[in-house]
């Protein structure tokens, strides 16, 4: 590794590392939203980012503050969070590990208009809003690759919307498995929750024991498989799927 120089302090030159920002670098370049990307974008993105940690139930920014940049969450998994009319409570996303949120800010410069917090121990890698919007004005690739997953989400909170209402419990649950097994492409079958059931269950606009009782209604019919926990397994996709539409 090279060394600079700090300068002659009493007589003696104090050595130090360069700055190669070798974490950041390996950390974005582990996101889906840089895959393929050149490497003087991510590189120029690195030497802004820091790492940052949150305990569970942490604020990472809240309503009517300022945005600050783009979170990329590295471990654990964070909840936005919206009040309704009664103060109760409502997640409307939940970022599991290799997603990003706070872009809303960043582009619009406007305060926050929702919170976020840590839903379990959480790390994360923060990079400024101005390094973002540098790059994105450099590279049209990173331009596009945002304004996919920025249509993409607001394509899912559209779905969810129209679902969470007329639909009954267990077919919200089947909409949500095949959206989110269908994220690891069209064959795979097994879903990590992002978060613990009650967040679920807040993000699908239902109660944690109305959403205890749907997966036990779809793994007695023999659509998917869990040991209660946040693993579950699809066993028959085109039942799920016809479960939904029928």
């Amino acid at each position: 590794m090279m060394n600079i120089m700090l300068g002659d302090t009493g007589g003696r030159d104090i050595v130090a590392p360069r700055q190669t920002h070798t974490k950041e670098i390996a950390a974005l370049k582990a996101m889906p939203l840089f895959a393929g990307l050149s490497m003087h974008t991510i590189s120029r993105l690195a030497t802004q980012a820091t790492f940052c940690s949150f305990k569970r139930d942490a604020f990472i920014f809240r309503r009517g503050t300022a945005p600050t940049g783009l979170y990329f969450v590295l471990s654990g998994s964070v909840k936005l969070v919206a009040c309704e009319p009664d103060d109760r409570e409502r997640v409307i996303e939940l970022f599991g590990e290799r997603r990003f949120f706070g872009e809303i800010g960043v582009f619009r410069l406007a305060f926050y208009r929702a919170w976020t917090q840590a839903v379990v121990a959480t790390r994360l890698l923060h990079v400024p809003s101005a390094a973002v919007l540098r790059a994105v004005q450099d590279d049209h690739a990173l331009s596009l690759r945002m304004l996919s997953e920025m249509s993409g989400r607001i394509h899912s909170l559209i779905e969810s919307i129209s679902q969470a209402a007329p639909l009954h419990a267990h077919k919200r649950i089947a909409a949500y498995l095949l959206e989110h097994s269908e994220t690891s492409g069209p064959a795979a079958n097994q879903v990590r929750l992002a978060a613990p059931k009650y967040a679920i269950a807040s993000m699908l606009n239902m109660s944690s024991e109305a959403l205890s009782r749907a997966l036990r209604k779809l793994r007695d019919a023999g659509l998917i498989e869990g040991d209660g926990g946040r693993s579950i397994r699809i066993l028959d996709r085109d039942a799920l799927d016809a479960l939904l539409h029928g």
